[in-house]
């Protein structure tokens, strides 16, 4: 660690983590990376990135350990990057809330002026349709997402003026694309359904901006990351497959809601205000440019 120039803490340090600790590094900013597995332990180091293993629990928040290296560490660290996912398959919300709750107790029990960025998502809204911005009241509805509002409103709730929530829309890039699962499904459905998605680019451009200059600037603020530019599914995937020479993908019609022909486009979700409160112009502002 580099004395007197600022250290975040990445607590998550796998396919967003880790490029975002690179460009922190090149800042420069001292960083902390955790990771759950012990074979990538040298891999952080050898990035300069500070690593440290924990483990959180996602099924009881009393077997998750807190080694001696990670309680020191919060004690010299500036501001905790909070992305640990909760895991898709049979999440128990409960002791995944109890769990990050618990990180983030214990990094103010020893750090009071730590500031804490929540990483989260977009499927806080649920199956809602139309436009939704940082301001909509969320309606989450699978465990993930519920667990996801819980923590943001904690977070809000507990530590206003040293907080804030970043929500990711659909998280890709040219490797990580949606479209290499979808071409194995028999038929799609909601092709006119808009899509939600964002580059792993400007999401580590935005956190790094928020990591240097402007954390008190959006300090108890929910912050939305998603590309201006929402195409149909249909249109979208369509391409994606033809770009990447995967072929054809199948969609079943679009009947309308309750046979009464008006087809849903789905939610759209909107980032201009946070675009305006940062001053962010996106790199990839559409989701063609992800191909």
């Amino acid at each position: 660690m580099t004395p007197d120039i600022p250290t975040v803490m990445l607590c998550g340090c796998g396919w967003l983590g880790q490029p975002l600790g690179l460009k922190l590094r090149q800042v420069p900013i001292n960083v902390y990376g955790t990771t759950t597995r012990s074979e990538q332990l040298p891999v952080l180091a050898a990035q300069d990135i500070d690593p440290i293993e924990f483990v959180l629990d996602k099924t009881d928040v009393a077997n998750t350990v807190y080694s001696s290296s990670l309680l020191t560490a919060f004690t010299h660290t500036d501001v905790i990057v909070v992305n640990i996912p909760p895991g898709r398959r049979h999440l128990h919300a409960p002791p995944f809330i109890a769990g990050i709750k618990q990180l983030i107790q214990h990094a103010k029990n020893k750090n009071p002026n730590i500031n804490i960025v929540f990483v989260s998502t977009t499927s806080v809204f649920g199956e809602m349709t139309g436009d939704v911005d940082e301001d909509t009241p969320v309606t989450p509805v699978t465990a993930s997402g519920k667990a996801h509002a819980e923590i943001e409103q904690w977070c809000l709730n507990e530590f206003p003026k040293q907080a804030c929530v970043v929500r990711l829309a659909g998280l890709i890039d040219e490797q990580r694309h949606p479209v290499t699962a979808l071409v194995k499904r028999p038929s799609l459905a909601n092709g006119k359904q808009r899509v939600n998605l964002v580059h792993k680019e400007d999401v580590i451009r935005v956190l790094v901006q928020i990591l240097t200059t402007d954390f008190n600037h959006v300090a108890g603020r929910t912050l939305h990351l998603c590309a201006p530019e929402h195409p149909t599914r249909q249109d979208y995937y369509q391409a994606a497959a033809q770009h990447k020479g995967l072929g054809t993908l199948s969609f079943t019609r679009d009947d309308g809601i309750a046979g009464h022909g008006v087809v849903a486009e789905g939610k759209i979700v909107l980032a201009q205000k946070t675009q305006q409160w940062l001053g962010f112009k996106y790199q990839y502002s559409s989701p063609y440019d992800m191909l």
